[in-house]
């Protein structure tokens, strides 16, 4: 996408199996987001190919399930396209899952109007688009990947994105609508989510909310402190527990335990 492209009309293609879906969103397109011009559109991964080559647009559309195929067959035979991506879904948790850990913006179905916009807001900027291709080629690796291999999460700062290995995450820290994540080493990175993001993308991790500020990788704790209530991290930072979490942050220490937990949680 040109500099000049940003600031005018931007050519999109919707790729979509179903009909109605693609009129719809057509329809919400002219209505609510009079930059994006619709030049085209398909619903198999055949067409959908055809004319990402044809037209090269700005922006496309993009369904998960399709006639022939699914979205992620279009992105690995498309490699060469640099345009923004906004994918469009009915709910699937492992694919939602893929994409927060990819960075990558979706839209379920059915589409809020303000949810779109911000999406398409979001998609078109020039600091978004450096990353398209970092993003799109880790989200592919992440679907790829075997249940053994350690995760990378991307995260997405105010200046970059950066790729993060999950066994390096201590804890991280609600600040009001960002995130710190802190780490065995090095310096604390401020992600620009806030904690039941990564809550929601840790939890089958090992991590533990333990406080409405606070996500604790449990391999990172050092004791539980009974008499405070808290819990000492090998970071050395003493973290209280809310008391409502306490039994479930107990039974989760005790799961952790368990032979064989460790290795199947990295």
């Amino acid at each position: 996408m040109t500099e000049s492209a940003t600031s005018a009309t931007l050519r999109a293609i919707i790729i979509e199996d179903e009909e109605r879906s693609r009129i719809v969103l057509r329809n919400l397109l002219e209505t609510y987001c009079p930059q994006i011009e619709i030049v085209d559109d398909a619903d198999s991964v055949k067409q959908g190919v055809r004319i990402i080559r044809q037209h090269q647009p700005d922006l496309m559309f993009l369904d998960i399930q399709l006639l022939d195929g699914t979205g992620f067959d279009i992105l690995e035979k498309c490699t060469e396209y640099e345009g923004a991506i906004i994918f469009t879904t009915a709910f699937d948790q492992y694919a939602l899952k893929a994409f927060k850990f990819s960075a990558i913006d979706y839209l379920l179905k059915p589409i809020d109007i303000e949810e779109l916009k911000l999406a398409v807001q979001k998609a078109t900027t020039s600091q978004d688009q450096r990353y398209t291709s970092r993003k799109i080629s880790h989200l592919l690796s992440h679907l790829r990947r075997s249940p053994d291999e350690h995760p990378v999460l991307l995260v997405s700062t105010s200046e970059s994105i950066e790729f993060v290995r999950i066994r390096d995450i201590v804890r991280c820290e609600a600040q009001g609508a960002y995130c710190m994540i802190h780490f065995s080493e090095g310096k604390p990175l401020l992600a620009s989510k806030v904690i039941k993001e990564f809550e929601f993308l840790l939890q089958e991790y090992a991590f533990f909310r333990v406080h409405q500020s606070h996500l604790v990788n449990l391999g990172q704790v050092r004791k539980y402190v009974k008499s405070h209530n808290s819990i000492l991290m090998r970071d050395g930072k003493e973290i209280q527990v809310a008391r409502s979490r306490k039994e479930g942050l107990i039974r989760a220490m005790s799961g952790l335990s368990q032979p064989g937990t460790a290795d199947r949680r990295r």
